[in-house]
């Protein structure tokens, strides 16, 4: 029997170093040291390879839009009509904001004349004024003109009141009225009632002397009807006697002009006409 060598004895290898034994913590280091919690893993849905994908189908060889599959004139016809839908549309929207954009200035314009032309006392003058057969609108104009509505203006030739009448006109007038008694006096021009009534029934005085011509009458008011009457013998001034075709002095020019407009004014927002029932005939 032959010898064969028995294998040679494994030596089992000692591990270098061998792990230290965990060190004992005191209470307080151990306390220090966080809690481990053990942790929750959710499983995770991933989504399936083998699922199919859906894709959207593939367009057909030779197809085309609905649009391009249509004849070529009805493209075209379409193109116009968008395009006139288009500008009628943009037209439409610019003429609405010009009209608003108008309607605005025309308010605006309206507002500040109304302010230019304020009215006090209304229901005076339109009493006074009915009483004389006169236009209040032309009554308003002259106080307007002439004082502002301020019953205490004074004139630097002594005019007084709202319609500054003069002191001899006023004692005139005061005389007419059969108030020239003792209880008369030139201070009560100051009076606004007072003022209105002498000064609408001077007005009428002037309005039926010239027969309504208000271009007449606002004239005599401001410069004397004697003036008037030898404007109107003059054919510089007058070509038939009747009509003052051109007012002579610079001042009593620019004063009609002046109480004629306002009086427009007056008649558009506060006495209006109607029809031809309108005491004051028009210029």
């Amino acid at each position: 029997m032959n010898d064969i060598p028995s294998p040679a004895p494994m030596r089992r290898r000692r591990n270098p170093h061998p792990a230290a034994p965990a060190p004992q913590m005191r209470g307080e280091e151990a306390r220090a040291l966080p809690v481990r919690r053990p942790v929750r893993t959710l499983p995770i849905e991933v989504e399936d390879s083998a699922a199919p994908i859906r894709r959207a189908p593939a367009p057909r060889a030779g197809s085309r839009p609905v649009l391009g599959r249509l004849p070529a004139p009805v493209r075209v016809g379409a193109l116009a009509a968008a395009l006139i839908v288009f500008f009628a549309s943009a037209v439409l929207i610019t003429r609405g904001y010009l009209a608003r954009q108008e309607e605005r200035r025309r308010l605006e314009a309206e507002a500040a004349e109304r302010a230019q032309h304020p009215l006090l006392y209304a229901d005076l003058i339109t009493a006074y004024a009915q009483a004389q057969g006169l236009d209040p609108a032309l009554v308003s104009a002259v106080i307007l003109c002439e004082s502002s509505f301020d019953p205490q203006a004074e004139s630097r030739l002594g005019a007084r009141g709202l319609m500054q009448l003069m002191e001899d006109t006023a004692g005139w007038v005061a005389h007419k009225l059969d108030e020239d008694d003792e209880t008369y006096s030139f201070d009560r021009l100051y009076d606004p009632e007072t003022s209105i009534r002498y000064g609408t029934w001077y007005l009428g005085y002037l309005n039926r002397r010239f027969d309504g011509d208000a271009t007449k009458v606002v004239c005599a008011y401001h410069a004397g009807q004697g003036n008037v009457d030898s404007w109107l013998q003059n054919p510089q001034y007058s070509r038939d006697g009747v009509t003052l075709d051109v007012i002579p002095t610079s001042d009593t020019a620019a004063y009609a002009s002046r109480v004629l407009k306002a009086r427009d004014v007056y008649r558009k927002y506060y006495f209006p006409v109607q029809g031809e029932s309108a005491a004051q005939p028009s210029a």
